[in-house]
């Protein structure tokens, strides 16, 4: 754990992924970046190519140049938790819960899918809650091995 560059929080998690890269996933604000993710890189191009209009207007820089975005969290079988809002003055964590396909709709879904994401189920959560927005999914009862 170490200290986040965006909001100064110390529960910002850190692996080595290998001796080149290294990510960091903040559960205080829900910002992820990695060593490849350099302001100019490929990496950070692709990306920003990619997102949503609200992920890169507050997409943040830190001091040495890593490009840290919001993440984006999914538990197929769980939830899922995002950035929605309208613009960086306008947003917060959104939460949804997964639930069983059907049998009636198992044929719109792929053969080993067995969840899909409930956007009745959305609930909003303040910027400083990311952590509240994981456990709504039960992102901490997810047995790791």
């Amino acid at each position: 754990m170490s200290i986040c560059p965006h909001c100064g929080g110390n529960a910002c998690y850190e692996q080595a992924v290998s001796e080149e890269v290294t990510t960091s996933f903040c559960f205080g604000c829900g910002y992820s970046t990695s060593t490849l993710m350099i302001e100019g890189s490929e990496l950070a191009n692709k990306t920003l190519e990619t997102s949503p209009e609200l992920y890169k207007d507050v997409m943040f820089i830190d001091e040495d140049s890593k490009v840290w975005f919001p993440s984006t969290v999914t538990l197929p079988t769980k939830g899922m938790v995002f950035l929605d809002g309208t613009s960086k003055d306008n947003w917060k964590w959104a939460a949804i819960k997964a639930i069983e396909i059907t049998e009636e709709e198992r044929a719109k879904f792929p053969k080993d899918q067995t969840h899909k994401m409930d956007m009745k189920s959305i609930n909003q959560f303040e910027r400083e809650d990311f952590m509240e927005a994981l456990d709504s999914i039960g992102f901490f009862d997810v047995e790791v091995v």
